[in-house]
Protein backbone atom coordinates (compact mmCIF):
# COMPACT_ATOMS: atom_id res chain seq x y z
CA UNK A 1 0.00 0.00 0.00
CA UNK A 2 2.82 2.39 0.85
CA UNK A 3 4.46 1.68 -2.49
CA UNK A 4 1.23 2.33 -4.45
CA UNK A 5 0.70 5.59 -2.54
CA UNK A 6 4.28 6.63 -3.30
CA UNK A 7 3.78 5.91 -7.01
CA UNK A 8 0.52 7.85 -7.14
CA UNK A 9 2.05 10.91 -5.50
CA UNK A 10 5.09 10.81 -7.79
CA UNK A 11 2.97 10.31 -10.90
CA UNK A 12 0.76 13.20 -9.87
CA UNK A 13 3.76 15.46 -9.46
CA UNK A 14 5.19 14.43 -12.84
CA UNK A 15 1.83 14.97 -14.49
CA UNK A 16 1.51 18.46 -13.05
CA UNK A 17 5.10 19.22 -14.00
CA UNK A 18 4.52 18.11 -17.59
CA UNK A 19 1.30 20.10 -17.80
CA UNK A 20 3.07 23.13 -16.38
CA UNK A 21 5.91 22.70 -18.87
CA UNK A 22 3.42 22.72 -21.74
CA UNK A 23 1.55 25.64 -20.25
CA UNK A 24 4.59 27.76 -19.46
CA UNK A 25 5.06 29.17 -23.00
CA UNK A 26 1.39 30.15 -23.08
CA UNK A 27 1.71 31.83 -19.68
CA UNK A 28 4.79 33.73 -20.82
CA UNK A 29 3.10 34.84 -24.03
CA UNK A 30 0.02 35.90 -22.11
CA UNK A 31 2.07 37.78 -19.53
CA UNK A 32 4.04 39.59 -22.22
CA UNK A 33 0.85 40.44 -24.09
CA UNK A 34 -0.85 41.69 -20.93
CA UNK A 35 2.22 43.74 -19.99
CA UNK A 36 2.45 45.32 -23.44
CA UNK A 37 -1.28 46.02 -23.58
CA UNK A 38 -1.34 47.59 -20.11
CA UNK A 39 1.75 49.70 -20.89
CA UNK A 40 0.19 50.91 -24.14
CA UNK A 41 -3.10 51.66 -22.42
CA UNK A 42 -1.35 53.57 -19.64
CA UNK A 43 0.66 55.47 -22.24
CA UNK A 44 -2.55 56.53 -23.98
CA UNK A 45 -4.07 57.45 -20.62
CA UNK A 46 -0.99 59.53 -19.76
CA UNK A 47 -1.27 61.38 -23.06
CA UNK A 48 -4.96 62.03 -22.34
CA UNK A 49 -4.15 63.33 -18.85
CA UNK A 50 -1.37 65.51 -20.24
CA UNK A 51 -3.70 66.94 -22.87
CA UNK A 52 -6.36 67.66 -20.25
CA UNK A 53 -3.76 69.36 -18.00
CA UNK A 54 -2.58 71.54 -20.89
CA UNK A 55 -6.18 72.49 -21.70
CA UNK A 56 -6.93 73.37 -18.07
CA UNK A 57 -3.73 75.39 -17.78
CA UNK A 58 -4.64 77.34 -20.89
CA UNK A 59 -8.12 78.01 -19.50
CA UNK A 60 -6.67 79.08 -16.14
CA UNK A 61 -4.10 81.40 -17.73
CA UNK A 62 -6.82 82.88 -19.93
CA UNK A 63 -9.11 83.43 -16.95
CA UNK A 64 -6.35 85.10 -14.92
CA UNK A 65 -5.51 87.29 -17.92
CA UNK A 66 -9.20 88.23 -18.21
CA UNK A 67 -9.34 89.13 -14.50
CA UNK A 68 -6.26 91.33 -14.84
CA UNK A 69 -7.79 93.00 -17.93
CA UNK A 70 -11.19 93.73 -16.28
CA UNK A 71 -9.60 95.06 -13.08
CA UNK A 72 -7.13 97.13 -15.13
CA UNK A 73 -10.05 98.80 -16.91
CA UNK A 74 -11.67 99.47 -13.54
CA UNK A 75 -8.43 101.02 -12.26
CA UNK A 76 -8.12 103.26 -15.32
CA UNK A 77 -11.75 104.42 -14.95
CA UNK A 78 -11.72 104.72 -11.16
CA UNK A 79 -11.43 108.51 -11.33
CA UNK A 80 -15.17 108.65 -12.03
CA UNK A 81 -16.10 107.19 -8.62
CA UNK A 82 -16.85 103.71 -7.28
CA UNK A 83 -19.10 102.55 -10.13
CA UNK A 84 -16.16 101.07 -12.14
CA UNK A 85 -15.43 98.81 -9.18
CA UNK A 86 -19.05 97.66 -8.95
CA UNK A 87 -19.12 97.06 -12.68
CA UNK A 88 -15.92 94.98 -12.52
CA UNK A 89 -17.27 92.95 -9.60
CA UNK A 90 -20.43 92.21 -11.54
CA UNK A 91 -18.32 90.82 -14.37
CA UNK A 92 -16.05 88.82 -12.02
CA UNK A 93 -17.86 86.58 -9.51
CA UNK A 94 -14.48 85.62 -8.04
CA UNK A 95 -13.93 89.13 -6.62
CA UNK A 96 -14.58 89.61 -2.89
CA UNK A 97 -13.04 93.03 -2.14
CA UNK A 98 -11.78 95.86 -4.39
CA UNK A 99 -10.05 99.07 -3.46
CA UNK A 100 -8.32 101.90 -5.34
CA UNK A 101 -5.73 104.14 -3.72
CA UNK A 102 -3.05 106.64 -4.60
CA UNK A 103 -0.45 108.60 -2.69
CA UNK A 104 -3.20 110.39 -0.81
CA UNK A 105 -4.82 107.19 0.47
CA UNK A 106 -7.84 105.02 -0.43
CA UNK A 107 -10.06 106.65 -3.08
CA UNK A 108 -12.69 103.96 -3.62
CA UNK A 109 -13.61 100.65 -1.96
CA UNK A 110 -16.10 97.85 -2.66
CA UNK A 111 -16.96 94.58 -0.85
CA UNK A 112 -19.25 91.74 -1.88
CA UNK A 113 -20.27 90.85 1.69
CA UNK A 114 -19.59 93.93 3.87
CA UNK A 115 -21.32 97.29 3.75
CA UNK A 116 -18.26 99.21 4.92
CA UNK A 117 -15.23 96.97 4.44
CA UNK A 118 -11.98 97.65 6.22
CA UNK A 119 -9.16 99.01 4.03
CA UNK A 120 -6.89 96.40 2.50
CA UNK A 121 -3.16 96.53 3.22
CA UNK A 122 -1.03 97.77 0.31
CA UNK A 123 -0.73 94.87 -2.12
CA UNK A 124 0.45 96.64 -5.28
CA UNK A 125 4.00 97.96 -5.65
CA UNK A 126 5.20 100.86 -7.76
CA UNK A 127 6.99 99.63 -10.84
CA UNK A 128 5.22 96.21 -10.74
CA UNK A 129 2.19 96.31 -13.06
CA UNK A 130 0.82 93.02 -11.69
CA UNK A 131 1.45 91.47 -8.25
CA UNK A 132 -0.21 88.26 -7.05
CA UNK A 133 0.02 88.16 -3.29
CA UNK A 134 0.11 85.43 -0.66
CA UNK A 135 -2.85 83.13 -0.16
CA UNK A 136 -5.05 83.68 2.85
CA UNK A 137 -8.24 82.04 4.12
CA UNK A 138 -11.56 83.50 5.22
CA UNK A 139 -13.57 82.58 8.31
CA UNK A 140 -14.94 79.42 6.64
CA UNK A 141 -11.47 78.15 5.71
CA UNK A 142 -11.88 78.97 2.03
CA UNK A 143 -8.60 80.05 0.34
CA UNK A 144 -8.38 83.51 -1.22
CA UNK A 145 -5.96 85.11 -3.68
CA UNK A 146 -4.75 88.71 -3.56
CA UNK A 147 -3.94 90.82 -6.62
CA UNK A 148 -2.36 94.23 -6.89
CA UNK A 149 -2.22 96.40 -10.04
CA UNK A 150 -0.11 99.54 -10.42
CA UNK A 151 -0.09 102.38 -12.96
CA UNK A 152 2.73 104.80 -13.75
CA UNK A 153 0.40 107.62 -12.64
CA UNK A 154 0.73 106.40 -9.04
CA UNK A 155 -2.72 104.81 -8.79
CA UNK A 156 -3.05 101.29 -7.37
CA UNK A 157 -5.81 98.68 -7.25
CA UNK A 158 -5.94 95.85 -4.68
CA UNK A 159 -8.32 92.90 -4.98
CA UNK A 160 -9.19 89.75 -3.02
CA UNK A 161 -10.51 86.79 -5.06
CA UNK A 162 -12.09 83.50 -4.01
CA UNK A 163 -9.95 80.68 -5.43
CA UNK A 164 -12.70 77.98 -5.47
CA UNK A 165 -15.10 80.25 -7.38
CA UNK A 166 -12.35 80.92 -9.91
CA UNK A 167 -11.79 77.16 -10.16
CA UNK A 168 -15.50 76.33 -10.54
CA UNK A 169 -15.62 78.55 -13.58
CA UNK A 170 -12.76 76.59 -15.16
CA UNK A 171 -13.08 72.93 -14.29
CA UNK A 172 -15.03 71.04 -16.89
CA UNK A 173 -13.21 67.68 -16.94
CA UNK A 174 -13.99 65.62 -20.00
CA UNK A 175 -13.21 62.28 -18.28
CA UNK A 176 -15.02 61.37 -15.02
CA UNK A 177 -11.99 59.29 -13.94
CA UNK A 178 -9.80 62.40 -13.81
CA UNK A 179 -9.25 64.54 -10.76
CA UNK A 180 -7.69 68.04 -10.89
CA UNK A 181 -6.53 70.53 -8.26
CA UNK A 182 -4.54 73.76 -7.94
CA UNK A 183 -1.79 74.32 -5.31
CA UNK A 184 0.10 77.33 -4.01
CA UNK A 185 3.88 77.58 -3.73
CA UNK A 186 3.95 75.55 -0.49
CA UNK A 187 1.94 72.67 -1.95
CA UNK A 188 -1.32 73.46 -0.10
CA UNK A 189 -4.43 72.86 -2.24
CA UNK A 190 -6.18 76.13 -3.23
CA UNK A 191 -8.90 74.70 -5.41
CA UNK A 192 -10.01 71.22 -6.39
CA UNK A 193 -12.74 69.25 -8.05
CA UNK A 194 -13.17 67.79 -4.53
CA UNK A 195 -14.25 70.73 -2.30
CA UNK A 196 -13.45 68.78 0.90
CA UNK A 197 -9.71 68.82 0.07
CA UNK A 198 -9.84 72.62 -0.04
CA UNK A 199 -11.70 73.12 3.23
CA UNK A 200 -9.42 70.69 5.10
CA UNK A 201 -6.33 72.52 3.83
CA UNK A 202 -4.74 69.34 2.47
CA UNK A 203 -1.38 69.34 0.75
CA UNK A 204 -0.48 67.84 -2.58
CA UNK A 205 1.68 64.68 -2.57
CA UNK A 206 5.41 65.22 -2.51
CA UNK A 207 5.74 63.72 -6.01
CA UNK A 208 3.30 66.29 -7.41
CA UNK A 209 5.29 69.14 -5.87
CA UNK A 210 8.70 68.03 -7.12
CA UNK A 211 8.02 66.25 -10.42
CA UNK A 212 9.17 67.65 -13.75
CA UNK A 213 6.52 70.01 -15.11
CA UNK A 214 4.53 68.56 -18.00
CA UNK A 215 5.89 65.00 -17.59
CA UNK A 216 3.68 62.03 -16.69
CA UNK A 217 4.61 60.35 -13.37
CA UNK A 218 3.23 57.68 -11.03
CA UNK A 219 2.97 57.61 -7.24
CA UNK A 220 1.20 55.76 -4.43
CA UNK A 221 -1.50 57.61 -2.50
CA UNK A 222 -2.18 57.31 1.24
CA UNK A 223 -4.10 54.05 0.70
CA UNK A 224 -1.29 52.49 -1.33
CA UNK A 225 -3.08 52.73 -4.69
CA UNK A 226 -1.11 53.76 -7.78
CA UNK A 227 -2.10 57.02 -9.50
CA UNK A 228 -1.05 58.48 -12.86
CA UNK A 229 -0.60 62.28 -12.88
CA UNK A 230 0.74 65.33 -14.71
CA UNK A 231 1.75 68.60 -13.00
CA UNK A 232 2.11 71.95 -14.78
CA UNK A 233 3.47 75.19 -13.37
CA UNK A 234 1.16 78.21 -12.96
CA UNK A 235 3.69 81.03 -13.00
CA UNK A 236 1.25 83.83 -12.07
CA UNK A 237 0.26 82.13 -8.79
CA UNK A 238 3.61 80.46 -8.11
CA UNK A 239 1.82 77.12 -7.73
CA UNK A 240 0.97 74.03 -9.74
CA UNK A 241 -1.95 72.57 -11.65
CA UNK A 242 -2.21 68.77 -11.16
CA UNK A 243 -4.43 66.37 -13.11
CA UNK A 244 -4.46 62.71 -12.04
CA UNK A 245 -6.40 59.46 -12.24
CA UNK A 246 -6.24 56.06 -10.45
CA UNK A 247 -4.33 53.41 -12.40
CA UNK A 248 -6.87 50.78 -11.41
CA UNK A 249 -9.67 52.81 -12.97
CA UNK A 250 -7.65 53.43 -16.10
CA UNK A 251 -7.03 49.68 -16.53
CA UNK A 252 -10.63 48.69 -15.80
CA UNK A 253 -11.49 48.28 -19.53
CA UNK A 254 -8.82 45.56 -19.71
CA UNK A 255 -10.48 43.31 -17.11
CA UNK A 256 -12.57 41.53 -19.76
CA UNK A 257 -9.61 40.51 -21.95
CA UNK A 258 -7.73 39.43 -18.82
CA UNK A 259 -10.52 37.05 -17.76
CA UNK A 260 -10.63 35.63 -21.28
CA UNK A 261 -6.87 35.03 -21.17
CA UNK A 262 -7.09 33.23 -17.81
CA UNK A 263 -9.90 30.98 -19.06
CA UNK A 264 -7.84 30.07 -22.12
CA UNK A 265 -4.87 29.18 -19.92
CA UNK A 266 -7.01 26.91 -17.72
CA UNK A 267 -8.35 25.08 -20.78
CA UNK A 268 -4.82 24.64 -22.13
CA UNK A 269 -3.69 23.22 -18.79
CA UNK A 270 -6.54 20.69 -18.75
CA UNK A 271 -5.72 19.62 -22.31
CA UNK A 272 -2.06 19.03 -21.42
CA UNK A 273 -2.86 16.80 -18.40
CA UNK A 274 -3.21 13.49 -20.30
CA UNK A 275 0.17 13.64 -22.11
CA UNK A 276 1.76 14.58 -18.83
CA UNK A 277 0.23 11.57 -17.08
CA UNK A 278 1.56 9.18 -19.75
CA UNK A 279 5.03 10.73 -19.51
CA UNK A 280 4.96 10.35 -15.74
CA UNK A 281 4.05 6.66 -15.99
CA UNK A 282 7.02 6.01 -18.29
CA UNK A 283 9.42 7.54 -15.76
CA UNK A 284 8.11 6.44 -12.34
CA UNK A 285 8.17 2.68 -12.85
CA UNK A 286 11.94 2.38 -13.42
CA UNK A 287 12.42 4.52 -10.33
CA UNK A 288 11.10 1.69 -8.15
CA UNK A 289 14.44 -0.07 -8.58
CA UNK A 290 16.22 3.09 -7.47
CA UNK A 291 13.99 3.32 -4.39
CA UNK A 292 14.80 -0.29 -3.45
CA UNK A 293 18.52 0.35 -3.88
CA UNK A 294 18.26 3.49 -1.74
CA UNK A 295 16.63 1.51 1.08
CA UNK A 296 19.37 -1.12 0.93
CA UNK A 297 22.02 1.60 0.89
CA UNK A 298 20.43 3.21 3.94
CA UNK A 299 20.64 -0.13 5.81
CA UNK A 300 24.19 -0.79 4.61
CA UNK A 301 23.21 -3.87 2.57
CA UNK A 302 23.96 -2.69 -0.98
CA UNK A 303 26.54 -5.31 -1.92
CA UNK A 304 26.41 -4.95 -5.72
CA UNK A 305 25.64 -2.12 -8.17
CA UNK A 306 22.10 -1.80 -9.50
CA UNK A 307 21.42 -3.24 -12.96
CA UNK A 308 20.78 -0.65 -15.67
CA UNK A 309 17.41 -1.07 -17.40
CA UNK A 310 14.50 0.92 -18.81
CA UNK A 311 14.58 4.04 -20.98
CA UNK A 312 17.79 6.05 -21.42
CA UNK A 313 16.80 8.52 -18.72
CA UNK A 314 16.26 5.73 -16.18
CA UNK A 315 19.58 4.10 -17.08
CA UNK A 316 21.32 7.44 -16.58
CA UNK A 317 19.70 7.73 -13.14
CA UNK A 318 20.88 4.21 -12.19
CA UNK A 319 24.43 5.02 -13.30
CA UNK A 320 24.37 8.18 -11.19
CA UNK A 321 23.05 6.17 -8.22
CA UNK A 322 25.84 3.60 -8.57
CA UNK A 323 28.43 6.38 -8.67
CA UNK A 324 26.89 7.93 -5.59
CA UNK A 325 27.00 4.60 -3.73
CA UNK A 326 30.69 4.18 -4.61
CA UNK A 327 31.47 7.72 -3.45
CA UNK A 328 29.60 7.12 -0.19
CA UNK A 329 31.65 3.98 0.43
CA UNK A 330 34.84 5.91 -0.24
CA UNK A 331 33.63 8.66 2.07
CA UNK A 332 32.95 6.11 4.81
CA UNK A 333 36.51 4.82 4.53
CA UNK A 334 37.92 8.36 4.64
CA UNK A 335 35.71 9.17 7.63
CA UNK A 336 37.06 6.18 9.53
CA UNK A 337 40.61 7.28 8.72
CA UNK A 338 39.82 10.79 9.89
CA UNK A 339 38.28 9.46 13.10
CA UNK A 340 41.48 7.52 13.76
CA UNK A 341 43.48 10.68 13.06
CA UNK A 342 41.32 12.59 15.55
CA UNK A 343 41.91 9.91 18.17
CA UNK A 344 45.66 10.27 17.64
CA UNK A 345 45.38 14.06 17.94
CA UNK A 346 43.36 13.71 21.14
CA UNK A 347 46.03 11.40 22.55
CA UNK A 348 48.72 13.97 21.66
CA UNK A 349 46.76 16.78 23.28
CA UNK A 350 46.14 14.64 26.35
CA UNK A 351 49.87 13.98 26.65
CA UNK A 352 50.57 17.70 26.24
CA UNK A 353 48.06 18.50 28.99
CA UNK A 354 49.64 15.88 31.22
CA UNK A 355 53.07 17.44 30.73
CA UNK A 356 51.62 20.90 31.40
CA UNK A 357 50.04 19.58 34.59
CA UNK A 358 53.34 18.08 35.65
CA UNK A 359 55.06 21.42 35.03
CA UNK A 360 52.40 23.19 37.06
CA UNK A 361 52.81 20.71 39.90
CA UNK A 362 56.58 21.08 39.69
CA UNK A 363 56.16 24.87 39.85
CA UNK A 364 53.98 24.47 42.90
CA UNK A 365 56.55 22.19 44.52
CA UNK A 366 59.26 24.70 43.64
CA UNK A 367 57.24 27.45 45.27
CA UNK A 368 56.83 25.28 48.37
CA UNK A 369 60.57 24.67 48.44
CA UNK A 370 61.11 28.39 47.95
CA UNK A 371 58.89 29.27 50.89
CA UNK A 372 60.74 26.79 53.05
CA UNK A 373 64.07 28.17 51.82
CA UNK A 374 63.02 31.79 52.33
CA UNK A 375 61.74 30.95 55.79
CA UNK A 376 65.08 29.37 56.57
CA UNK A 377 67.02 32.25 55.00
CA UNK A 378 65.03 34.78 57.03
CA UNK A 379 64.99 32.75 60.25
CA UNK A 380 68.77 32.38 60.40
CA UNK A 381 69.65 36.12 60.26
CA UNK A 382 66.69 36.96 62.44
CA UNK A 383 67.89 34.47 65.04
CA UNK A 384 71.38 35.98 64.90
CA UNK A 385 70.05 39.53 65.16
CA UNK A 386 67.75 38.55 68.02
CA UNK A 387 70.50 36.65 69.87
CA UNK A 388 73.19 39.32 69.60
CA UNK A 389 70.75 42.13 70.34
CA UNK A 390 69.49 40.32 73.45
CA UNK A 391 73.08 39.69 74.50
CA UNK A 392 73.99 43.36 74.14
CA UNK A 393 70.91 44.41 76.09
CA UNK A 394 71.50 41.97 78.96
CA UNK A 395 71.52 44.11 82.16
CA UNK A 396 73.87 41.88 84.13
CA UNK A 397 76.78 41.99 81.66
CA UNK A 398 79.06 44.88 80.88
CA UNK A 399 80.52 44.42 77.38
CA UNK A 400 83.76 45.89 76.24
CA UNK A 401 83.48 48.40 73.35
CA UNK A 402 85.32 46.14 70.90
CA UNK A 403 83.03 43.22 71.82
CA UNK A 404 79.89 45.35 71.41
CA UNK A 405 81.19 46.63 68.06
CA UNK A 406 81.74 43.04 66.87
CA UNK A 407 78.18 42.15 67.87
CA UNK A 408 76.85 45.17 66.00
CA UNK A 409 78.85 44.24 62.87
CA UNK A 410 77.29 40.79 62.97
CA UNK A 411 73.82 42.31 63.39
CA UNK A 412 74.49 44.68 60.45
CA UNK A 413 75.73 41.80 58.27
CA UNK A 414 72.65 39.70 58.98
CA UNK A 415 70.38 42.71 58.34
CA UNK A 416 72.12 43.26 54.98
CA UNK A 417 71.54 39.61 54.16
CA UNK A 418 67.82 40.01 54.83
CA UNK A 419 67.79 43.25 52.85
CA UNK A 420 69.28 41.56 49.77
CA UNK A 421 66.79 38.71 49.99
CA UNK A 422 63.83 41.10 50.17
CA UNK A 423 65.21 43.13 47.26
CA UNK A 424 65.52 39.94 45.21
CA UNK A 425 61.89 39.13 45.89
CA UNK A 426 60.80 42.64 44.86
CA UNK A 427 62.85 42.50 41.64
CA UNK A 428 61.35 39.13 40.76
CA UNK A 429 57.80 40.43 41.34
CA UNK A 430 58.47 43.48 39.15
CA UNK A 431 59.84 41.30 36.38
CA UNK A 432 56.83 38.98 36.40
CA UNK A 433 54.38 41.87 36.00
CA UNK A 434 56.53 43.70 33.42
CA UNK A 435 57.37 46.62 35.70
CA UNK A 436 61.07 45.92 36.05
CA UNK A 437 63.06 48.97 34.92
CA UNK A 438 66.72 49.59 34.18
CA UNK A 439 68.57 52.88 33.70
CA UNK A 440 70.97 52.26 30.81
CA UNK A 441 73.77 54.68 30.04
CA UNK A 442 76.71 54.49 27.59
CA UNK A 443 79.47 52.45 29.24
CA UNK A 444 82.58 50.50 28.25
CA UNK A 445 81.84 46.91 29.38
CA UNK A 446 85.58 46.08 29.51
CA UNK A 447 86.20 48.96 31.90
CA UNK A 448 83.21 47.86 33.98
CA UNK A 449 84.70 44.37 34.25
CA UNK A 450 88.15 45.72 35.19
CA UNK A 451 86.57 47.81 37.98
CA UNK A 452 84.65 44.77 39.23
CA UNK A 453 87.62 42.35 39.02
CA UNK A 454 88.88 42.83 42.65
CA UNK A 455 85.47 42.04 44.07
CA UNK A 456 85.10 38.98 41.86
CA UNK A 457 88.55 37.71 42.97
CA UNK A 458 87.45 37.95 46.59
CA UNK A 459 84.35 35.92 45.73
CA UNK A 460 86.62 33.20 44.23
CA UNK A 461 88.01 32.54 47.77
CA UNK A 462 91.51 31.68 46.63
CA UNK A 463 90.54 29.59 43.61
CA UNK A 464 92.37 30.19 40.33
CA UNK A 465 90.64 33.19 38.76
CA UNK A 466 91.22 34.73 35.31
CA UNK A 467 89.69 37.66 33.40
CA UNK A 468 89.98 37.88 29.58
CA UNK A 469 89.14 41.18 27.86
CA UNK A 470 89.21 42.19 24.17
CA UNK A 471 91.63 44.74 22.84
CA UNK A 472 90.39 48.27 22.33
CA UNK A 473 87.32 49.89 23.83
CA UNK A 474 83.65 49.05 23.45
CA UNK A 475 80.49 51.02 24.12
CA UNK A 476 77.18 49.56 25.24
CA UNK A 477 74.13 51.15 26.85
CA UNK A 478 73.70 49.35 30.17
CA UNK A 479 72.70 49.80 33.78
CA UNK A 480 76.09 49.35 35.46
CA UNK A 481 74.75 48.44 38.89
CA UNK A 482 72.38 45.81 37.50
CA UNK A 483 75.03 44.23 35.24
CA UNK A 484 77.46 44.09 38.20
CA UNK A 485 74.84 42.14 40.16
CA UNK A 486 74.44 39.68 37.26
CA UNK A 487 78.22 39.08 37.07
CA UNK A 488 78.48 38.70 40.84
CA UNK A 489 75.63 36.17 40.83
CA UNK A 490 77.19 34.11 38.04
CA UNK A 491 80.62 34.06 39.76
CA UNK A 492 79.02 33.12 43.10
CA UNK A 493 77.24 30.20 41.40
CA UNK A 494 80.49 29.09 39.74
CA UNK A 495 82.22 29.12 43.12
CA UNK A 496 79.31 27.48 44.93
CA UNK A 497 78.80 24.59 42.50
CA UNK A 498 82.40 24.14 41.31
CA UNK A 499 85.18 22.12 42.98
CA UNK A 500 87.24 23.75 45.74
CA UNK A 501 90.35 23.95 43.53
CA UNK A 502 88.50 24.55 40.26
CA UNK A 503 89.33 27.47 38.01
CA UNK A 504 86.85 30.33 37.39
CA UNK A 505 87.19 32.39 34.20
CA UNK A 506 85.37 35.60 33.24
CA UNK A 507 85.53 36.59 29.54
CA UNK A 508 84.21 39.43 27.39
CA UNK A 509 83.77 38.93 23.60
CA UNK A 510 82.65 41.31 20.88
CA UNK A 511 80.12 39.83 18.45
CA UNK A 512 78.62 41.31 15.27
CA UNK A 513 75.69 43.06 16.94
CA UNK A 514 76.31 42.48 20.65
CA UNK A 515 78.87 41.86 23.37
CA UNK A 516 78.98 38.59 25.32
CA UNK A 517 79.99 37.93 28.93
CA UNK A 518 81.05 34.37 29.82
CA UNK A 519 81.62 32.93 33.30
CA UNK A 520 82.99 29.36 33.18
CA UNK A 521 84.12 26.86 35.79
CA UNK A 522 85.30 23.26 35.92
CA UNK A 523 82.32 22.05 37.92
CA UNK A 524 79.89 19.29 36.87
CA UNK A 525 77.17 21.78 35.87
CA UNK A 526 73.47 21.03 36.00
CA UNK A 527 71.91 17.73 34.92
CA UNK A 528 71.19 17.42 31.21
CA UNK A 529 67.83 18.89 30.21
CA UNK A 530 67.68 21.39 33.08
CA UNK A 531 69.82 24.12 31.45
CA UNK A 532 66.77 26.32 30.72
CA UNK A 533 64.96 25.60 33.97
CA UNK A 534 67.71 26.97 36.19
CA UNK A 535 66.52 30.44 35.17
CA UNK A 536 63.00 29.78 36.47
CA UNK A 537 62.05 31.36 39.81
CA UNK A 538 62.46 29.13 42.91
CA UNK A 539 64.24 26.39 40.93
CA UNK A 540 67.35 24.69 42.38
CA UNK A 541 69.03 21.78 40.68
CA UNK A 542 70.35 20.53 44.01
CA UNK A 543 68.06 20.80 47.06
CA UNK A 544 71.04 20.18 49.33
CA UNK A 545 72.61 23.47 48.28
CA UNK A 546 71.60 26.53 50.21
CA UNK A 547 70.02 29.44 48.38
CA UNK A 548 66.64 30.95 47.52
CA UNK A 549 66.60 29.92 43.86
CA UNK A 550 66.10 33.55 42.77
CA UNK A 551 69.54 34.65 41.62
CA UNK A 552 69.49 33.33 38.06
CA UNK A 553 65.81 34.25 37.60
CA UNK A 554 66.61 37.87 38.53
CA UNK A 555 69.70 37.78 36.30
CA UNK A 556 67.53 36.74 33.35
CA UNK A 557 65.07 39.57 34.14
CA UNK A 558 67.91 42.12 34.15
CA UNK A 559 69.47 40.87 30.90
CA UNK A 560 66.14 40.71 29.06
CA UNK A 561 65.30 44.23 30.27
CA UNK A 562 68.46 45.33 28.39
CA UNK A 563 67.26 43.51 25.25
CA UNK A 564 69.80 40.71 25.64
CA UNK A 565 69.77 36.95 26.20
CA UNK A 566 71.16 34.60 28.86
CA UNK A 567 71.89 30.89 28.91
CA UNK A 568 73.86 27.96 30.33
CA UNK A 569 75.92 25.55 28.20
CA UNK A 570 78.53 22.82 28.56
CA UNK A 571 81.74 23.27 26.53
CA UNK A 572 84.72 20.92 26.67
CA UNK A 573 84.23 19.78 30.25
CA UNK A 574 83.47 23.30 31.53
CA UNK A 575 80.15 24.80 32.59
CA UNK A 576 79.62 28.18 30.88
CA UNK A 577 77.06 30.75 31.97
CA UNK A 578 76.80 33.53 29.38
CA UNK A 579 74.71 36.57 28.55
CA UNK A 580 74.69 39.11 25.71
CA UNK A 581 73.91 42.83 25.51
CA UNK A 582 73.10 44.60 22.22
CA UNK A 583 75.57 47.15 20.91
CA UNK A 584 74.55 50.62 19.79
CA UNK A 585 72.95 53.70 21.26
CA UNK A 586 76.31 55.27 22.03
CA UNK A 587 76.51 57.66 19.05
CA UNK A 588 75.67 60.70 21.19
CA UNK A 589 77.79 59.56 24.13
Amino acid sequence: MRRASWFSRLEGRFTLAAAAAGLLPLVLVGAVAWYGLSRSYLGLAGARIESEAARLQGSLDGRLEAIVGVLGEALDASGDGAWPLRFAAARLPEVVVLQVRDAGGVRARWSRFEVDPAPLPPLARAGAPETWGAVRRDDWGEPQLTLGLARPSGRFLEAVLRAPVLWDALVELRDPELHAYLTDGSGRILASSDRVEVLRGERAPREAQHSVAGRVFRYRDDRGAWRLAVARDVDRLGGRLVVEAPVQGLLAPLSGPLLTLLAALLLAMAASYLPGWRLARSVTRPLDELARGARELEQGRLERPLAESGPPEARAAVRAFNRMAAELEQGRIELEDYAQHLEDRVAERTEALRLALERALEADRAKTRFLASVSHELRTPLASIKGFASTLLAPDVAWKPEEAAEFLRIIESEADRMHYLVNDLLDLARGERGAFAVRPAPRDPARLLRELEPRLRRLARGRPFRVRLPEGSLCVRLDAERIRSVLVNLVENAVKYGPADGEVTVELDELAESVRFRVSDTGPGVPEGLEARVFEPFFRADDATRGSGLGLAIARTIVEAHGGAIGLTREGGRTVAWFTLPKGGCEDA
